[in-house]
């Protein structure tokens, strides 16, 4: 079974990519196990050998789809349920990650796929790519974890969670401050990316990690309800 992700070290940064040639990255039950896992092997890496941060991209095509609802309840692994089970534990992860974390969308992203980008710190999009949550329009309730993590990231959250909520392109999603900045090329939002990691002074990993769970503490409890244990 091929890898849904793979990550390098360079200078201090991880690069963490979305593999895959479906230009979808839609998130399975196998593939959010699997970002789980290199993201806990990340974290663990970095309380020995610190990073600077972590810039999370992907292949070409959307930056990642979510859920794929034509596969819904296919198999006892595709239910809504485990899906977001499985998205707490990387939400949780990414809470956790000792270091800077920079989402580099360099496509849409929907549902899950959405969710996943704002989990981190900073959000880069392209501008003229579209996100949307729309997951109640697929039939899927918005579990806790991810209506918390919208609510204490943008105070404009209503406009993602509405019943009808309507496809948003990056220069919107900067415009509204859903994102930290926008470029126009995938090249250029890596690149944004990378500036952000450049800019950032945290210093002790450790205690930005602390900062980021007191700042987003509702999101916090929430995945810990779902996964209690600790990584």
């Amino acid at each position: 079974m091929s890898s849904f992700c793979e990550w390098v070290k360079t200078n201090g940064v991880v690069h963490l990519k979305l593999a895959g040639d479906d230009g979808h990255h839609y998130l399975t039950k196998d593939a959010l196990d699997d970002l789980r896992r290199n993201l806990a092997e990340i974290r663990q890496q970095a309380s020995s050998e610190p990073c600077r941060g972590l810039i999370t991209t992907s292949s070409t095509g959307s930056f990642c789809d979510g859920i794929n609802s034509k596969d819904l309840w296919a198999s006892v692994e595709a239910t809504p349920e485990i899906l977001s089970d499985g998205m707490a534990a990387v939400v949780k992860e990414l809470l956790a990650m000792p270091m800077l974390t920079v989402c580099a969308a360099t496509g849409g992203a929907t549902s899950l796929g959405l969710a996943l980008a704002l989990a981190h710190d900073d959000l880069v999009v392209l501008s003229d790519a579209y996100y949307r949550l729309g997951m109640v329009e697929d039939g899927i309730a918005v579990p806790p974890h991810v209506a918390a993590l919208v609510r204490e990231k943008t105070d404009r959250w209503y406009t993602l969670t509405t019943l009808k909520s309507q496809w948003r392109t990056g220069h919107w999603m900067r415009n509204w401050y859903f994102a930290d900045a926008e470029a126009g090329s995938p090249d250029e939002v890596l690149r944004e990316a990378e500036k952000l990691v450049d800019e950032w002074t945290g210093g002790d990993g450790e205690v930005h990690a602390g900062m980021r769970r007191q700042l987003f503490r509702q999101t916090w409890a929430a995945v810990s309800d779902v996964v209690p244990e600790s990584n």
